[in-house]
């Protein structure tokens, strides 16, 4: 009767395959922007197809080199749905070294605003509003003040920092960790909701979505 995991891995054995790529958008100017991906034929041969133009065409021409040096995991896998997770765990490593990855370079931040605390109640230390962004905090700032759009435009402000935002507040930002810039988006969250709960403990009134700490739920 044949192995389970040979039933699964039809069409493997799986080998993941990282490649240099020129030409496109970096997260950080000295670490590469790489092509990331998996094949049933040896990278080498794999390569060769991608240089001869038998790869993905959004990266046709910008194939530089194999830097199978970067990957942590470089032997074969038999089943498909391990080779699918293994590929994603080497992406998201790799992403949070700094490479971009596939045409993906998005940087995200987490920023602090200062908010007028006039007739806020139990302000404590100071009212604030905690946001995360795929733009810089001074752009998204400007956008959180810019004018509010009429329908059918979506209004990609926060309507508390439109109307009581002072301005961006680097010093307690400086203060706060995890520290971006962040390469995923769920480390960027993930600061959001850390830095948003850590000024509510330091005893700051804290605006900052639906992660804001301290807000009771509705009951269902």
């Amino acid at each position: 009767m044949p192995d389970a995991a040979l039933i699964n891995g039809v069409g493997g054995p799986w080998r993941l395959i990282a490649v240099e790529l020129v030409g496109m958008p970096r997260r950080v100017e000295s670490i590469p922007h790489l092509y990331i991906g998996k094949t049933t034929k040896t990278v080498e041969v794999r390569f060769a197809e991608f240089m001869d133009g038998k790869g993905p065409k959004t990266f046709e021409g910008k194939w530089l080199k194999l830097r199978q040096d970067l990957l942590e995991f470089r032997g074969e896998i038999i089943d498909k749905k391990q080779s699918e997770e293994t590929l994603r765990l080497e992406k998201v490593r790799l992403a949070r070294n700094g490479h971009a990855i596939n045409g993906i370079s998005t940087i995200w931040y987490t920023y602090v605003v200062e908010l007028d605390p006039t007739g806020e109640p139990d302000a404590g230390k100071g009212y604030v509003y905690v946001g995360q962004t795929s733009h810089t905090p001074e752009e998204r700032f400007k956008i959180h003040k810019d004018p509010k759009p009429k329908p059918p435009a979506i209004d990609l402000g926060v309507t508390v920092v439109r109307e009581k935002g002072l301005g961006l507040d680097y010093e307690l930002a400086k203060s706060l960790a995890p520290k971006p810039p962040f390469f995923l988006l769920e480390d960027a969250l993930v600061a959001e909701r850390v830095w948003a709960q850590e000024l509510f403990e330091r005893e700051y009134k804290v605006e900052a979505g639906h992660v804001t700490p301290g807000r009771k739920k509705a009951k269902s």
